[in-house]
């Protein structure tokens, strides 16, 4: 039996020589390998021979011979590029030099492997190199897991093992362990144990240091007396045990606040709270604010995400704002709210329905007391918007039903709208031919499309939202347009639209007014009763394109010109009366029954109305300074857009033109986007009420046009170096989409500094005075080192010559820590944070970091 079981690993070893350079990767199932040659060996004795040989064949057949008990369940493959050696006594073989082992589950890598096949154990480590380096330390899969160690004994029969100086990958966070023992069921016992976020396996920036971890893959993991030690040097924030989540699904955990001091409020704790991990599609969190002066705040919030169906979060603001000295005149308390809902629909999940939500609502005062954000403080309206989209794969139509909302802080009045509904066709070609045979003739293009709208709806104040009768003062009514259209070329170049357009109103209530002599007011009646009203107008547009060229030596400079010229015609729909005064029998104003309708009143007057637009686009091709030979030309777009555009009513008795329209924009040297727009109406106006009379502005003050209003807006964007696309592997997909989303709430350490530049001048006409407002804003940030980060965010106010929302934020990056103060210097919410916080691995491989403020109401 000895001599074939040498004979065979000669045979291997002599493969190997004959064969190749490389040791071969040998597959040996040991006790089955026995009992295989057991069997030849019975045969070559003398009795065997006498025996039927037929039988002894069948029993060499691979899969018919017996197993001992022993016998592993796998085969076992091993190689190594150096060499290999076999030791047939001790029934040893030492692998050298890029070893690698496999069985079933399991690969092992390391420099020096030894397979003991007389007990089932391997055993891995690294080799010193002519240095005294150790290189090629053992690294261990299984499954999933990975483990980087010192030294690895593991026995393949039993499943147990015993490593030295393991790193490996557990949940979200790292284990370091000096000995590790691990059992049949996967689960690890460590002595002298750390456990950290940072990746760094030789010398972690901080751990959670602990004499004795038990590892429970895919549960938790569970440690003694622990204390957190920050650069090698111990806290004192010790714990009589520990217990971490070990498992890449979603855990329930405490979430820790943030401190600061507010002048205002006083000192303060934000953002603390609790999160749940509920399950893979939905997650939840409560975190609420406390101040030392009496103000706190509480906030929920919901995220949901069905993968390719849709995805969504909600979240619910409370806040509870003490301003002034409770015990002093002049305090008061502000009890404000505000909610965001945000629901999307994967388009392929239904193509042919869709519903979305996206939802901002609440008190007038919730941002201005409780963000930092600079554009949410600035901004002074919110709209909300619920709808359901169906259309219909066997009829031409499409149904739209949704809910909305507007609100402006400034004013504090809300619109709702509840329900609306619409009903459209698709574009219809009634005279058009089944067949067609020819050409297309003129009338088979007249296409028709019909539009059904109703709505509910109601203009009011905030404060009167939920008061008795509040509901009674919602507005309805359905408006129904026909448009009938068609598209023709007209002597080659020129595009003619002829149109006509019906439209149709329902109203379900009217008004009717009266003067009463007594109070010396208006009265005004609603009657709740049915009415239809319809007009028509017919429309023409003729449109061309016309292109011109200057030619300035090798430059040349092209116009594109669409000039476009329409024409309107309507008869006077109107329902105006006069209110008449009866004690002087004079006529006060001219009223319309249906001047509240919801979808407006007819149309008051004939319309004869010639407009005029033009539209131009301005390039240029120009000698390259790049190019040497003289020959290459270099496009630069000098406008993109110069547009104009006026109407003249030829059936106004007065005031025939309409205001004037300019707008151009462009980019210059790549960075500086420039927008400008303005207004000029021909016609004077009368100084004691500020109404346009007939008089043209050039016969009264020898000006050709009256400025209404006019903006100018130059924006840019400036950075040391074009920033990259980052990439990798950390971070779970919604943490990569929320990154994606929201690119500009994270610092970009790869770049030295950026700043944004907008500067915005406007001026407003207020009758012959003209009002100018000029604003600077700014933001960016600098990196004063690799790892320091001093980001900002302010503008100057010209006209109040003053600082508009300033803040302040250092970042200090400590690869899987952060440090960051938060600094607004002046205003209501001048304040002040130091956070010192984990950074999730995600974020330290793509070197950013989240901005965090304390007056955050959630981390997107």
């Amino acid at each position: 039996m000895r001599f074939a079981y040498a004979l065979q690993h000669l045979t291997t070893v002599l493969f190997t020589i004959f064969g190749g350079t490389n040791v071969s990767a040998q597959v040996l199932e040991n006790n089955a390998l026995m009992s295989k040659t057991l069997s030849v060996e019975t045969q070559l004795t003398p009795d065997s021979a006498k025996k039927d040989t037929s039988k002894t064949v069948k029993k060499l057949e691979v899969g018919q011979l017996p197993a001992s008990s022993d016998a592993l369940d796998s085969k076992v493959d091993y190689q190594a590029s150096d060499s290999m050696r076999f030791d047939m006594k001790s029934k040893k073989i030492y692998l050298y030099g890029n070893a690698d082992v496999k069985y079933d589950k399991i690969h092992l890598t390391a420099d020096y492997i030894e397979i003991n096949w007389g007990n089932n154990v391997v055993h891995a480590e690294g080799r010193p190199d002519s240095t005294g380096k150790i290189k090629g330390e053992p690294v261990f899969d299984e499954g999933s897991q990975t483990f980087n160690a010192d030294k690895i004994d593991y026995n393949f029969k039993s499943k147990k093992g015993k490593i030295s100086g393991v790193f490996t990958k557990q949940g979200d966070g790292f284990l370091h362990g000096e000995q590790v023992k691990k059992n049949e069921k996967d689960e690890f016992y460590v002595k002298n144990g750390k456990y950290t976020t940072c990746d760094l396996p030789d010398h972690p920036h901080f751990f959670i240091n602990a004499s004795k971890i038990k590892v429970i893959p895919n549960d938790k993991i569970v440690s003694g007396p622990a204390n957190l030690v920050i650069e090698d040097v111990p806290t004192p924030l010790v714990v009589p045990f520990g217990l971490f989540p070990n498992s890449t699904t979603r855990k329930s955990g405490i979430l820790f606040p943030q401190y600061g001091d507010s002048p205002a409020l006083g000192f303060f704790l934000t953002d603390g709270g609790y999160y749940f991990g509920i399950n893979d599609y939905i997650d939840a969190s409560i975190r609420g604010d406390i101040y030392s002066r009496g103000s706190w705040g509480v906030k929920s919030g919901i995220s949901y995400n069905n993968r390719y169906h849709y995805n969504g979060n909600l979240d619910l603001r409370y806040s509870n704002i003490l301003q002034g000295d409770p015990e002093l005149l002049g305090s008061r308390i502000s009890k404000d709210f505000f909610v965001n809902w945000k629901h999307n629909q994967d388009a392929k999940a239904r193509p042919n329905s869709r519903f979305s939500a996206s939802v901002q609502a609440g008190t007038s005062n919730y941002n201005a007391l409780n963000s930092q954000n600079t554009a949410t403080i600035v901004a002074n309206t919110f709209q909300s918007s619920i709808s359901y989209y169906k259309s219909f794969v066997k009829l031409p139509i499409n149904i739209n039903v949704s809910a909305g909302h507007s609100q402006n802080t400034a004013t504090k009045i809300i619109t709702l709208s509840a329900p609306e509904f619409q009903l459209n066709t698709n574009r219809l070609f009634p005279a058009k031919r089944k067949k067609v045979v020819g050409t297309e003739r003129w009338y088979e293009k007249i296409g028709v499309t019909y539009t059904m709208q109703s709505r509910n709806s109601i203009t009011i104040a905030d404060s009167l939202i939920g008061r008795p009768g509040w509901l009674s003062k919602f507005n309805n009514g359905v408006q129904h347009t026909l448009p009938i259209s068609t598209s023709m070329q007209v002597l080659k170049y020129f595009t003619v639209t002829p149109s006509v357009n019906f439209l149709m109103r329902n109203y379900f209530s009217s008004i009717d007014k009266q003067f009463d002599t007594t109070s010396n007011s208006i009265l005004i009646d609603t009657l709740r009763q049915f009415k239809t009203l319809a007009e028509y107008n017919l429309s023409t547009t003729v449109s061309t394109r016309v292109y011109s060229f200057l030619k300035l030596g090798k430059n040349t400079i092209r116009n594109v010109m669409n000039p476009q010229l329409s024409f309107r015609l309507q008869p006077d729909f109107g329902t105006q009366r006069q209110l008449i005064d009866p004690s002087t029998n004079s006529v006060l104003q001219l009223w319309s029954p249906f001047e509240q309708g919801l979808y407006g009143q007819p149309t008051v007057g004939r319309q004869g109305t010639i407009g005029f637009n033009v539209n131009n686009n301005i390039e240029g091709k120009f000698k390259s300074k790049r190019d040497t030979t003289g020959t290459g030309l270099k496009k630069v777009v000098i406008l993109d857009a110069l547009n104009f555009g006026t109407s003249y009513n030829l059936a106004a008795d007065s005031l025939n033109w309409a205001p004037i329209n300019i707008a151009a924009r462009t980019k210059l040297f790549k960075k500086l986007d420039v927008v400008y727009s303005s207004n000029y109406d021909f016609y004077a106006i009368n100084p004691t009420n500020n109404l346009r009379v007939n008089k043209f502005q050039l016969n009264e003050t020898g000006q050709l046009l009256r400025m209404l209003s006019s903006s100018l807006a130059l924006t840019t964007s400036l950075t040391s170096k074009k920033k990259t696309t980052k990439t990798t592997q950390k971070g779970t997909p919604e943490e990569l989409a929320g990154i994606a989303r929201n690119p500009f709430n994270y610092y970009d350490f790869d770049i030295p500094w950026r700043l944004n530049l907008s500067y915005i001048y406007g001026i407003t006409a207020s009758g012959n005075e003209l009002k100018r407002n000029q604003i600077l804003n700014f933001n960016g940030d600098v990196s004063i080192t690799q790892k320091w980060k001093l980001g900002f965010n302010s503008g100057y106010d010209f006209k109040q010559r003053e600082f508009t929302f300033t803040s302040i934020d250092i970042v200090r990056d400590l690869h899987c820590w952060e440090m960051r103060f938060n600094w607004i210097p002046f205003g209501f919410r001048k304040s002040y944070s130091f956070t010192i916080q984990v950074k999730s691995a995600m974020l330290q491989d793509l070197k950013l970091n989240r901005r965090r403020q304390w007056f955050d109401l959630q981390d997107q």
